[in-house]
């Protein structure tokens, strides 16, 4: 599986205390789906989301962009079993950290692991202490779902601050429309990582990334199947139900551009 070698990001800004980095990531170094983490900054803590692979420069880097004061690094959301592979690398520059994620987590040491006994519910303000979580930091802005009927084992975590809602493998956004032509450039395949503006995320072994999108028959039965809805049909209902008990705006996921126009709508679309 392969990041680029060097390291190369993109950042954005989601608020003044949300920044989201973007990079290339292909599976098996042929299917180019890029890949996301997301930092957080609330009351001095920092909080990653989705991490990628650690590297000093570029995290501090980054976590410059939404504060110049001195915090910690508390806490890292491994928002599923599949995208684990980077998040023992922080312990190299912050050993205090607590890693947040399903208890069938392999490949890295959860300290603060979801079980099915706190899964396919809301967990916010007070709840949070359940799992010893008792910062303002997080107890104040984020909430969180663990999917444990998703074949990943998807954490989905709502930004209050921002009215997002980020997920994992429960959405892609790749085939956006003009992205085989070049008239519409991925913000994780853009010239700011070292790409032509006519790159074709698409082309070669990539062929089958143009139906990974909400509106892709294609992609709505890969996003199913990895769901298990034709097993459990009735659990599909209940996780979208619990989702849109938010109030978001916005989706940002792992892979793939943003969705910030009928966001519940586009959701609800791909399991309904």
């Amino acid at each position: 599986m392969g990041y680029q070698v060097p390291l190369r990001v993109v950042t954005r800004k989601l608020s003044p205390n949300v920044l989201a980095v973007s990079c290339p990531f292909s599976i098996l170094d042929k299917l180019n789906v890029g890949a996301r983490m997301v930092i957080f900054h609330f009351d001095g803590d920092v909080l990653i989301w989705s991490p990628i692979p650690y590297n000093k420069e570029i995290f501090e880097r980054a976590v410059a962009e939404l504060t110049t004061e001195p915090y910690t690094v508390k806490y890292i959301f491994i928002i599923n079993v599949e995208h684990n592979l980077a998040g023992e690398s922080y312990r190299e520059g912050y050993p205090d950290v607590k890693l947040i994620g399903s208890e069938a987590t392999q490949r890295c040491h959860i300290d603060i692991p979801l079980t099915n006994e706190n899964a396919m519910l809301v967990i916010k303000g007070d709840g949070w202490g359940e799992l010893g979580v008792d910062d303002k930091s997080v107890t104040q802005n984020l909430e969180l779902i663990y999917n444990s009927y998703h074949k990943n084992k998807e954490l989905l975590v709502y930004d209050n601050s921002t009215k997002t809602l980020f997920l994992a493998d429960f959405i892609f956004n790749l085939g956006i429309h003009g992205t085989t032509e070049g008239t519409y450039v991925l913000e994780q395949y853009s010239p700011q990582l070292g790409f032509d503006n006519l790159f074709n995320p698409h082309a070669g072994w990539s062929f089958f990334t143009r139906y990974l999108q909400p509106k892709s028959l294609v992609g709505q039965y890969l996003m199913n199947r990895l769901q298990r809805t034709k097993h459990h049909p009735e659990k599909t209902k209940e996780i979208i139900a619990l989702i849109n008990e938010w109030d978001y705006e916005r989706i940002v996921m792992v892979h793939g551009d943003d969705i910030t126009s009928d966001a519940k709508e586009t959701l609800s679309g791909i399991y309904l």
